[in-house]
């Protein structure tokens, strides 16, 4: 009993050990993902230790945007573990979207080698499983049901074998049966007499079924002495619809070898049944992790613009909870199905500029060592060209895969050419420094720290070049109408933008403002100016430009504004009677119907939110114009420099007023001043009072 008290202490100390070191490994191979490495060892932690007391799978969800590392931080995990042989990975986004692929098929192989054994299992891209489409209609896949039975408590059955090697099989009892009703005759797995009859009947009876491979073995048997009764390419099928019953293909042929007709009879007919007969299937000691991008919850994700503050995604993405996933996931799935999926939920961000910066580093680091490996020469890049791969390979909702496509091709597709310089050099330099100056990629080549010969080439930056300034007429266009945004910002919502664009690599916007209100709340009293910020583009280009000279810039505005205020109305309760205004008959019990007054509702916001645009933008209108002036002629416009426009060109402007922190505007303290003067009621003592607390001290005695 000592001796296994021992043991189990050395194994215990010995399994935390490993998840100690797996965790510091993780770290310093992820970037930016510590709190989110710590909560999954933790979560991993109780699995690892004692797989044997759990009577259900562990499930962790990963989720996050693409790209930010959740499968291949599981893979390494799994490989830190000494689970890599024991890690079973299932893409539900190719199972979803294929006639072939089956989850049942897959499972096939975990069912034969891992069967009540501590296991990992994977189920990648889980958000195309849904069983919810966009209708919010209801899809029926019957093979998805075996993975809730899987969420669920780790136990299902599962067919060993397809229905077209369960067929084949049947086909191959036919023919045994059919040989020994013609007197052929079989010892050791050999054919003995009747050979030429079974030859001809074989090949008829796999005619249809075989590979032209299989034919061909088949017809080549004529000229060979021995005739194997069942044909050796027969060996892997019944092993992969039997694998329980035997350790491999040898087996299988050592067994059919050693056979006379009736036994191989009775041996392959006991495999259909096998076949035949669902195998239990338990993964009740596994952990599974269900690893999925969500769209609905990270609702930045498809906004793809490489202009966007990666600073700016990183702290939305940290704003994302559990009931915001939850809230994500019902769009997706049923409540039955998301109460399946357990409450740990690790959510990773978005990475900040300064993750980016460390990963292009890391990933540099990385090249440093191979090239140092095979050419015995250091490589040094300067601060220039860090600088360079993250203007030109950062998207902060697309995760990590352009940085290392972007490193590749401005980095890595050079060494061909600095090995071929080095051998027409002759040079035997220790030590290789790429810089980038001038939109040029200088490469020098040093011998004892002295530069012993250069390569300069042409880089031409794809997102440089489009974010250079035009100081065309587009440029004005968008400088005027972002700038108009900015002043309803500032004037009418009391806040300052965290950045002005009036060029931008983005394909589908000219330029852009971002802004963040700093309440979390929406007020009747703020929606004409929620809305004149809107407009406030439109009625810039209108002012500075005159009526025949407004472009289509405002589109995507007007419509943002038409939403929302749609939504006030219909949906939020701001209009004169607080009831939900459905748009058709559907669910006509929970909407009331009337589109003439929202239309009418909806006008009469859009005049008054038009005319306070206006009045803002010309009240303030020098400010305006050295907005617009300035942006016309450069890209982009600082939070610290729009402060410092305001303090110099306008003398209204109060720093003051600008809401800096919106958690006390206004709806506390009116509370507060509401119930201060409230006195209690002096407490009245009676008769019946005593007696209802003699009656509840009574009950609790």
């Amino acid at each position: 009993m000592e001796n296994t008290r021992v043991q189990l202490r050395k194994e215990f100390i010995q399994k935390q050990e490993i998840l100690n070191n797996a965790k510091t490994q993780l770290k310093s191979e992820f970037i930016g993902l510590d709190a989110v490495i710590d909560d999954i060892i933790a979560s991993v932690c109780p699995w690892f230790l004692f797989p044997d007391i759990q009577e259900k799978p562990v499930i962790i969800n990963l989720w996050g945007l693409t790209g930010v590392g959740k499968s291949s931080l599981v893979c390494r995990l799994a490989e830190l573990l000494g689970f890599s042989n024991r890690h079973y990975r299932f893409d539900m986004g190719e199972i979803a979207n294929s006639e072939r692929l089956n989850i049942h098929n897959q499972l096939r192989d975990l069912s034969i080698k891992e069967n009540k054994r501590p296991v990992i299992i994977s189920l990648d891209e889980f958000q195309h499983a849904k069983s919810i489409d966009e209708e919010s209609k209801e899809r029926i896949r019957s093979e998805d049901r075996i993975i809730w039975k899987l969420l669920d408590n780790g136990k299902f059955d599962v067919d060993l074998a397809s229905y077209h090697d369960a067929q084949r099989i049947s086909d191959e009892i036919s023919f045994i049966e059919h040989m020994i009703s013609n007197n052929v005759k079989v010892k050791n797995g050999i054919v003995t007499r009747n050979k030429m009859l079974c030859i001809e009947t074989k090949h008829y009876y796999h005619l249809s079924t075989v590979s032209e491979k299989e034919r061909k073995n088949l017809i080549n048997e004529k000229n060979k002495g021995e005739l194997k009764f069942i044909h050796e390419t027969l060996y892997e099928l019944f092993y992969r619809a039997a694998p329980h019953i035997f350790k491999n293909e040898f087996e299988v042929r050592s067994k059919l070898l050693s056979f006379n007709e009736m036994e191989t009879l009775s041996f392959v007919r006991l495999i259909l049944e096998s076949t035949l007969q669902p195998r239990k299937i338990d993964c009740s000691k596994s952990i599974i992790f269900v690893i999925g991008n969500l769209d609905e919850a990270y609702t930045m994700s498809h906004n793809y613009n490489p202009d966007l503050s990666a600073d700016e995604f990183h702290e939305l993405s940290k704003k994302i909870t559990i009931p915001v996933i939850k809230r994500a996931l019902h769009k997706r799935f049923r409540n039955e199905q998301i109460a399946r999926l357990g409450n740990t939920h690790i959510i990773y961000p978005a990475f900040s500029s300064d993750n980016f910066k460390k990963i292009i580093l890391m990933e540099l680091a990385k090249v440093k060592n191979v090239v140092k490996k095979k050419m015995n020469i250091e490589i040094q890049f300067d601060e220039s060209i860090v600088e360079m791969i993250f203007s030109e390979g950062v998207y902060p909702t697309q995760g990590t895969r352009p940085i290392f496509t972007t490193i590749h091709q401005l980095i890595n597709s050079r060494f061909g050419k600095i090995a071929s310089e080095l051998i027409i050099n002759s040079s035997d330099a220790d030590l290789i420094k790429f810089s980038y100056i001038n939109e040029n990629i200088l490469i020098e080549f040093y011998k004892k720290a002295k530069v012993i010969f250069s390569i300069e080439e042409k880089q031409e930056l794809k997102l440089h070049n489009l974010r250079k300034c035009k100081k065309d007429d587009m440029q004005a266009i968008t400088a005027v109408h972002e700038s108009g945004h900015a002043i309803c910002s500032i004037f009418l919502m009391k806040t300052i933008p965290e950045v002005i664009y009036s060029i931008t690599a983005d394909a589908d916007s000219s330029g852009f403002i971002y802004t963040k209100y700093q309440w979390k709340y929406i007020s009747k009293k703020e929606i004409i100016k929620r809305i004149a910020v809107y407009l406030g583009g439109y009625t810039a280009e209108k002012i500075i430009f005159g009526h025949d000279n407004l472009t289509t810039g405002a589109e995507s505005d007007i419509e943002s504004a038409t939403t929302f205020i749609s939504r006030m109305l219909r949906c939020s309760g701001m209009g004169d009677i607080p009831a939900n205004y459905g748009m058709s008959e559907l669910g006509a019990n929970s909407y009331l119907k009337d589109d003439k007054y929202i239309n009418k509702t909806i006008k009469e916001y859009f005049n008054a939110a038009k005319e306070l645009s206006e009045t803002t933008i010309l009240n303030n209108e020098n400010i305006f114009l050295k907005f617009a002036d300035y942006l016309s002629d450069n890209s982009t416009m600082s939070k610290g420099l729009i402060i410092d426009f305001c303090k110099q060109y306008c003398p209204e402007f109060s720093e003051s007023d600008i809401i800096l922190n919106g958690d006390n505007l206004f709806y506390r303290e009116h509370l507060k001043q509401k119930s201060k003067n409230i006195k209690k009621v002096p407490a009245l003592i009676s008769l019946n009072s005593m007696e209802i607390s003699l009656n509840k001290n009574s009950e609790k005695v």
